[in-house]
């Protein structure tokens, strides 16, 4: 079969094609297949892309990353139906033409925001924070590369068609381990991007004001939100860490909540502060939730009430950032957790990544960068303090003996 349909198709046809191939095909959960998600393509289970997200289930990797992992294969097909091409007579073309395109049109989730929310791309003034750009980010488009390579390079071994990889490797422009058949009497290159893979901005973190979080938390709403900012401030959890808290997993003589840490999903507990308890002691005895042994922690206050979603918490914190005028994040919430840590000589490097759970300490080491507003602040107290005296000679000191014997020439 031709890898692209032929021009007698009409080209009615094919506008109609283009006008649909937005809606075709979809990402299906299916609660009774160990894979959790299933790519449904044009109408039917597409067997390559479920053979791939098998092979991640089975490789340990959790229900979020197949999920994000089968949209983004969702999103390659649906591509590729525009181009009349199948999946596995793509070319590398293709894939140059496929990153092209993430790079010019717009994201649809950008347009999934509040009616009232800032204009996309805009530096908020507030917060010296930028809104996400409307087009895809290059984190995006290489997290897109990535899947697809994989996808492909699974395709070719288990033999569903594609002779060979059309998306180029990570790891150096030959497709090989990078510097495997290196001459040593030549200099090193080392290959830092692939071909198609994005610059990708420097990590940062933002961390918020303590005035700003104050004025922040003088606007929630109820005690449940303040409980969750209030531990979010101080434990530095992740957001979904916190809203999969589940009765039991509290220790209030210690201080302390357990947790499902991302990544090792291990059960670790994490210390929080005096307050954030108290919180949580209020919001229990006003909103009275669903008390279930073993239950959610975080319900909604709608009736009836639901777990608490990751959505449902960050609906509630653009509610506050629009009353304030403010772009702020749940996790620059675990960001200014980590900078009051770090401000604090009892905490050393090793404690805080401990808190955090990071894997390696280098990434901690990302908060410790100095903040802008503090640079600000140095600079301008360096520039307002007044110039150091020039040093002088004692009056009992011979001045031309003291030159001579320093080797001062005057």
């Amino acid at each position: 079969m031709s890898a692209r349909l032929s021009p007698s198709a009409g080209t009615a046809g094919h506008a109609g094609l283009m006008a649909s191939a937005g809606r075709v095909g979809r990402v299906e959960r299916r609660r009774d297949s160990s894979l959790g998600w299933l790519v449904v393509f044009p109408d039917v289970e597409h067997h390559a892309g479920s053979s791939y997200l098998r092979e991640l289930a089975a490789s340990d990797c959790s229900p979020a990353t197949i999920r994000s992992y089968a949209y983004a294969l969702l999103r390659w097909f649906r591509f590729l139906h525009e181009r009349l091409v199948r999946w596995d007579r793509a070319e590398r073309t293709d894939v140059r033409a496929f990153v092209e395109h993430l790079r010019e049109v717009p994201n649809p989730q950008r347009r999934r925001g509040r009616p009232d929310a800032p204009p996309l791309g805009v530096v908020n003034p507030r917060t010296g924070k930028q809104a996400p750009g409307r087009q895809y980010a290059a984190r995006t488009i290489n997290h897109q590369l990535s899947v697809l390579f994989g996808f492909y390079d699974h395709a070719c071994a288990a033999g569903f068609g594609p002779l060979v990889n059309p998306v180029p490797a990570q790891r150096g422009r030959d497709g090989g381990r990078v510097l495997a058949h290196h001459n040593p009497m030549e200099d090193f290159v080392v290959h830092r991007r692939a071909t198609y893979r994005q610059k990708q901005p420097k990590p940062t973190w933002r961390a918020i004001p303590d005035q700003a979080a104050e004025q922040l938390f003088g606007v929630l709403r109820c005690h449940r939100d303040r409980a969750l900012i209030s531990f979010w401030l101080s434990s530095g959890v992740r957001a979904a860490e916190l809203l999969g808290l589940r009765h039991g997993d509290l220790d209030v003589g210690a201080h302390t909540i357990t947790v499902v840490s991302k990544g090792s999903r291990a059960r670790e507990e994490v210390p929080a502060s005096v307050d954030s308890f108290a919180w949580l002691a209020l919001y229990l005895a006003e909103d009275r939730p669903p008390l279930v042994e073993g239950g959610p922690l975080w319900w909604t206050r709608t009736q009836p009430p639901r777990p608490l979603t990751y959505h449902a918490a960050r609906a509630a914190l653009q509610r506050a950032n629009a009353v304030l005028g403010t772009n702020w994040t749940l996790h620059d919430l675990r960001h200014t957790a980590a900078q009051r840590m770090l401000a604090d000589p009892a905490f050393t490097l090793v404690d805080v990544q401990t808190i955090l759970r990071h894997a390696s300490v280098t990434t901690t080491q990302i908060y410790t960068q100095p903040r802008l507003e503090d640079l600000i602040e140095k600079v301008l107290e360096h520039y307002a303090r007044p110039p150091a005296p020039a040093p002088t000679l004692d009056p009992g000191y011979d001045a031309s003996a003291v030159h001579e014997l320093l080797g001062i020439r005057r």
